[in-house]
């Protein structure tokens, strides 16, 4: 006998008609997609590009870039169809806290109220793109995710999935260099992933990011490799987050709009699905789809965020009111052996694109199964049973199979807690000495290795030191004697010019008296010698019958009778002491830090060094120049000595609680990943032991009983989890994951402790 047709299987066809509107640095990009059936297929597309960016953009300028690209890609609707539902792909800098921002809020209602849109919800274009990549690899996404332009380039380092950190800036030389300069300012990671991936390019990019010489400062561990996406992948990710997380289902013939490949990452010609569930397509295909619950068009702008009359900022985000009234009898028989909670609407909805408000079958898979169950009546059921059970089959399964999921979601499920703590910082001066001796807090005595490592330099420098060289005048001069005897000149004897010049002779030299007499006249004795200037320069060489005076003489003079010459002088650049004492000073200055990294190597994984040398000392020098040698420059090649202590982690924990036990309460501990020493003043001692006054910096956080915790959480909600654990002293917040999520499901933890894992991550 023929079976009648359900009434939950027959397909009502309607058609619902959506905008995605995605507003990205550069452009914006709008999409028409259409729903029907739970299917949704794109009907046109169009993009127009700012001038400049859109944060430059005025209002009204963006106003109109937005209608244009609403109205071209309208164009491809039907007839008397008018589109106001709609969903916005919005920066990540324009999200806070899972909301849009108050200055973007206001520019995003005053475009709705413009253009006549309805807000229904809104996506973060990057995490859409990250999702999709997600779904289409299998595994959660790694990598540096690039978003370029002509003018500005957009970075987000991505890990695990989620979005680390990202930045902004116009291009600078190139799309690659600012991606380079960027990442420099990252601060979320030790280690980058090698892989970028770049959107709104072209292959000449790719190649270009392949081509370049990334900073050795970037903390790559491989060389980085550059994939480019598909062109508008990122209209492609928000049409297929939106669409998943209404319900729907985006079939492959509707994409005539957007190339296949930019909706799947896989190539040309790859078929691509965003359903509903899995394991039951074709039963909610048939029986439900037309039961998809949909918020009135009234309410979505206050679900968005936009309420009027109201105070947007200060008024809280209305919530969906769960129904009440669904316990009729009938339904109560078929589903009172389901788990506790799963009939319902679930407690939360997972978002993984962290859309806020997509409002559009939000609760309709949740409500597919209630409304299945509500038209099959007891005489229902029964007339299936004896007509040979088939019209009872498939509501069988589906409950058999939601009751194994809620066993496994509950009792096998993995769950990973992470308390955010605000660490509070303190610190303590002390006198300590580092000795071969075991740690003694109570004698201020903390064991120390002694290790030491020789580095070998080479440091150059500029000379500095300044000399005169140049060559001494010559002449000769004639010396008289008015003496009655002959009088001898020893070699050197000082003659002083009239203006003041010393010159000496050459070689001694003896000088006749003078001659005649009273009556007739005297005539001086005379003789020729050569002399030479004292000092260099020019001004000694004097004309011809200058006068010279004669060093302890009253009786003799001199004057020469053709100039002297030969003098010159010039400056010259020399090395200087001060030259020396730098690169003696420079050297130990300059192998610092491979020292420190030579020491580290020789220290175990259980110890730290200290941050500061006990000694430094050059033990081989060896000089290209000597002092007062002319030289642009002057090398040193040396080796310097240096000596270094480390110090267990565990003896530096134990100091500094039995050092800050004074000044901290019974219920705090320090941090032992967060201690800082600093140091000064070292000295050693005639013991080969170093004494030094320490500054300890430690952070201080909750004693924490993660067993004891584990247990208390253990089985409740998320909400009840988080509001438990943000009691505790120091908690700023609370991220808990779960190793595997069934949508729909409400969060809860798992029931059993042993699989509830507490970790603490400090801030500060």
């Amino acid at each position: 006998m023929k079976l009648p047709l359900l009434p939950f299987l027959e397909k009502k066809e309607s058609r619902e008609y959506f905008l995605a509107l995605v507003l990205r640095n550069e452009k914006v990009n709008a999409v028409f997609f259409e729903e029907s059936l739970g299917k949704v297929s794109v009907l046109g597309k169009h993009s127009e590009y700012f001038e400049n960016s859109i944060e430059q953009v005025s209002l009204e300028e963006l106003l109109g870039i937005l209608d244009k690209a609403i109205s071209t890609a309208e164009q491809s609707l039907p007839e008397n169809v008018e589109t106001v539902k709609t969903i916005f792909g919005v920066k990540g800098s324009w999200v806070e806290d899972n909301k849009i921002k108050k200055d973007y809020l206001l520019k995003l209602k005053r475009i709705s109220d413009e253009l006549g849109l309805v807000p229904i919800g809104f996506l973060v274009a990057f995490e859409a793109i990250v999702h999709l990549l997600q779904k289409e690899e299998g595994a959660p996404v790694t990598a540096i995710l690039v978003e370029t332009g002509e003018k500005y380039v957009s970075v987000a380092h991505i890990k695990a999935g989620k979005i680390i950190e990202s930045k902004t800036s116009e291009i600078i030389e190139s799309p690659a260099q600012t991606v380079d300069n960027l990442l420099k300012h990252f601060s979320s990671s030790e280690i980058l992933p090698s892989r970028i991936i770049i959107f709104n390019g072209d292959e000449d990019e790719s190649q270009e990011f392949i081509n370049h010489r990334w900073s050795k400062s970037l903390p790559f561990l491989h060389l980085p490799q550059a994939t480019t996406l598909p062109f508008e992948f990122d209209s492609g990710a928000v049409l297929f987050g939106a669409a998943q997380q209404m319900g729907f289902e985006v079939l492959e013939d509707g994409i005539s709009e957007i190339p296949p490949d930019s909706l799947a990452l896989g190539g040309a010609g790859k078929k691509e699905e965003i359903q509903k569930t899995e394991g039951k397509k074709e039963l909610e295909d048939e029986a439900v789809t037309d039961k998809i619950k949909k918020i009135p068009d009234e309410t979505s702008a206050e679900y968005f965020g936009f309420a009027e009359g109201k105070d947007i900022l200060k008024e809280p985000l209305p919530k969906e009111k769960i129904p009440q009234d669904i316990g009729q009898k009938e339904l109560k028989e078929k589903i009172e052996d389901l788990p506790a909670g799963k009939a319902g609407i679930p407690e939360e909805l997972p978002l993984p694109l962290n859309a806020l408000m997509i409002l559009d079958g939000l609760k309709s898979v949740s409500e597919k199964l209630l409304n299945i169950l509500k038209k099959l009546s007891t005489e229902k059921l029964a007339t299936g049973i004896l007509r040979g059970g088939k019209g009872i089959i498939i509501p069988a399964v589906l409950i058999f199979l939601i009751f194994i999921l809620a066993i496994v979601y509950l009792f096998t499920n993995k769950a990973s807690v992470v308390l955010n703590i605000d660490g509070k910082t303190t610190d303590k001066t002390q006198n300590v000495t580092f000795s071969q001796k075991p740690t003694d807090p109570l004698k201020n005595i903390i064991q120390g290795e002694f290790v030491s490592v020789s580095e070998d330099g080479t440091i150059s420098t500029q000379s500095t030191g300044k000399k005169e060289v140049g060559t001494n005048a010559k002449g000769t001069v004639t010396v008289f004697n008015n003496a009655p005897s002959s009088q001898t000149l020893s070699k050197e004897t000082t003659i002083t010019s009239s203006n003041g010049l010393d010159f000496t002779l050459d070689k001694s030299v003896t000088v006749s008296s003078a001659s005649g007499d009273i009556f007739s006249g005297t005539t001086p004795g005379k003789t020729s010698v050569s002399a030479t200037a004292k000092q260099i320069g020019q001004e000694y060489n004097l004309p011809s019958n200058t006068k010279f005076s004669i060093l302890g003489s009253t009786t003799m003079a001199a004057k020469n009778d053709n100039p002297f010459s030969g003098g010159t002088k010039k400056e010259i650049t020399v090395v200087s002491k001060d030259d020396i004492a730098k690169l003696l000073e420079d050297l130990p200055k300059n192998l610092e830090q491979k020292a420190k990294d030579d020491l580290s190597k020789k220290v175990s994984d259980d110890k730290v060094l200290l941050p500061v040398f006990i000694s430094r000392t050059i033990s081989k020098k060896d000089f290209d120049k000597d002092t007062g040698d002319e030289a642009k420059q002057v090398t040193l090649k040396g080796s310097v000595n240096f000596g270094g202590i480390a110090y267990k982690k565990s003896d530096s924990t134990s100091f500094a609680n039995e050092l800050l036990k004074t000044s901290i309460s019974a219920d705090l501990t320090v941090d032992p990943n967060n201690i800082k020493i600093k140091v000064k003043d070292i000295k050693e001692n005639k013991n080969k032991e170093v004494n030094t006054n320490i500054t300890i910096v430690g952070t201080l956080v909750p004693k924490i009983d993660e067993e004891k915790l584990s247990k208390q959480i253990s089985g409740k909600s998320f909400k009840k989890a988080e509001e438990i654990l943000e009691r505790l002293p120091q908690v700023s917040g609370v991220d808990i994951n779960l190793s595997f999520n069934i949508p729909f499901f409400p969060k809860r933890l798992p029931f059993s402790s042993k699989n509830v894992k507490i970790t603490t991550k400090i801030n500060g």
